[in-house]
């Protein structure tokens, strides 16, 4: 939660922000956001803009620096031209003298670094906005890195989200046009994000989970006894950048690594619901054994069982070019009830015109996922964090592996990811929980239909009821009111049918013939229950 109390200090700290945004040309924006009020200011160009934003950004510290890098993947709220200068901000900067982060490690280990490690070299072999990094040898012996977030920088980080947050609350006020995209919101998340990054905690479980799920990454493993919300020691990896210059060095290596890549990190998305959101040649490194490592998980993605079906659906929409289906999902995503906005179903009509599988051109990830977002952003539907964390780390992946061999076909690749997604949705064991959910559902409904129907009775009775119906033909609404009903018995049976022979199939230990068997009692219960309803509509 960021506080909304400003202090003395954050006043000066503003003072100081908004001449540094108007030295670089940005007082038009501020003027247009309602920030400071002025005549007589130029409106800039867009790339103008985008440019004077990053540079500025730059100057203003660590915490803008890496928001403006997470704003980057805003594609549904922000415009190309600014998102793309955005994912190009540079964190780099000089490293906090060792002797001011000796006494953090003191507090952290328990010990003077020199004594907890076997070995310690007070040089950092990295330094960004957040943290450091350093080498070091277990007392066991195991070759680590030790990751020591930049003392004090949290403090800095909170004053300077307090800042955003007061900022965010006059632009709602001030200028109505913007209060659709939801400023307040907009920086509670990226907040969340930040203060995410900066805990270690954090970052471990995430290098922890990831290590756990995949058998096709190296992850290095997290030595808790010496981790804290500041500090993360884990295991030193060796190897090289997966970059173009090892692709001219081993060929044939990276023509193998490009195929496993794209498909084990499309797996770790779609199978397992956590994955690396920005697996980069920076963050990946090609071991001496020659498989690929993954390090940095400072930004992990999670999907949710039914944010994964939903996005399955997307991905068989390109198939069977389901327009319907997948706007209804952008409408949920963005919260939005109601019909879709006009332009929603005929914009995902063209996009199955131009990636669909009938399509018959070379469909690159990045390109599609990058028109996907602009429809939902030209729709004024924002898109929740974890899809676009998901939908930025499918284009990074996809120029990794096209980085490793820039002739593969990645669809291709992926597509035996793609084929068992679909199959895990239709195992026993998925259609069982989803057939559990609805008779918990339907269960819920009956739990509270009953006082429902006795608070409404009691209404009517204080308050009386007079409806005027005029119907010109009762017995259809009759007949229509009968065939909901039946549609409704017709679902519960089948769900019933579907969860018993899901859990039949289950307990018979995987038998084929058991399993077939359940199959076909299934079939022959459905195919009872369908002809004693179309009787009874008779």
């Amino acid at each position: 939660m960021i506080s909304t109390k400003l202090s003395a200090a954050d006043y000066r700290r503003l003072v100081t922000m908004l001449r540094l945004l108007g030295q670089a040309g940005l007082k038009p924006t501020l003027v247009r956001l309602g920030l400071i009020r002025t005549r007589n200011v130029e409106p800039l160009s867009a790339e103008a803009e985008a440019e004077a934003l990053v540079s500025a950004l730059e100057r203003l510290g660590p915490t803008f620096v890496k928001l403006g890098q997470i704003m980057g993947t805003r594609a549904d709220l922000l415009p190309p031209e600014l998102t793309e200068r955005l994912s190009r901000l540079h964190d780099a900067v000089a490293p906090v003298p060792f002797e001011e982060v000796r006494s953090q490690l003191v507090d952290d280990l328990g010990d003077d670094p020199a004594e907890a490690f076997a070995e310690f070299s007070a040089t950092p072999i990295a330094a960004g906005s957040i943290a450091q990094v350093y080498e070091a040898r277990l007392t066991t012996g195991e070759p680590v890195v030790v990751k020591v977030r930049r003392p004090g920088i949290e403090e800095v980080i909170r004053a300077d989200l307090r800042l955003l947050s007061a900022a965010a609350r006059v632009i709602e006020r001030r200028v109505p046009s913007l209060r659709r995209h939801q400023p307040t919101r907009v920086v509670e998340q990226l907040a969340h994000a930040l203060l995410e990054e900066i805990d270690f905690r954090i970052e471990a479980r995430n290098q922890e989970d990831v290590r756990q799920r995949t058998t096709v990454f190296v992850v290095p493993r997290v030595y808790r006894q010496f981790s804290t919300d500041r500090t993360l020691v884990s295991d030193r990896i060796l190897g090289r950048s997966p970059n173009q210059a090892f692709r001219l060095a081993e060929p044939a290596l990276a023509g193998t690594l490009a195929p496993e890549a794209a498909r084990g990190l499309l797996g770790l998305m779609l199978l397992d619901g956590v994955f690396h959101a920005d697996p980069h040649p920076g963050n990946v490194l090609v071991t001496p054994e020659g498989r690929l490592a993954l390090l940095d998980f400072g930004s992990v993605g999670r999907l949710s069982a039914k944010r994964r079906e939903q996005v399955l659906v997307v991905l068989g929409s390109l198939v069977d070019a389901d327009v319907g289906a997948v706007s209804d999902i952008l409408m949920d995503w963005a919260s939005r009830s109601g019909p879709p906005p006009p332009g929603l179903e005929p914009a995902v009509d063209g996009f199955f015109t131009r990636y669909g599988a009938q399509s018959g051109r070379d469909v690159r990830l990045a390109e599609a996922v990058t028109e996907f977002i602009s429809i939902a952003r030209q729709n004024e539907l924002a898109l929740p964090p974890d899809l676009l964390l998901l939908m930025r780390a499918l284009g990074i992946s996809e120029g990794l592996a096209r980085t490793l061999d820039p002739d593969l076909d990645v669809v291709e690749a992926i597509t035996p990811v793609v084929l068992d997604a679909f199959a895990q949705r239709f195992s026993f064991k998925a259609l069982a929980t989803r057939g559990f959910r609805i008779l918990k559902e339907l269960d819920q409904v009956a739990t509270i239909a009953p006082e429902a129907l006795r608070r409404g009775v009691a209404r009517l009775r204080r308050e009386g009821l007079v409806v005027e119906v005029s119907i010109p033909d009762l017995k259809a609404v009759s007949d229509a009111v009968r065939r909901a009903g039946d549609t409704l018995a017709s679902a519960v049976v089948a769900a019933a049918l579907i969860l018993s022979g899901a859990l039949y199939s289950s307990a018979s230990g995987g038998d084929p013939a058991q399993s077939l068997f359940s199959l076909v009692a299934l079939g022959l219960g459905v195919g009872i229950w369908l002809v004693f309803v179309v009787r009874r509509r008779d």
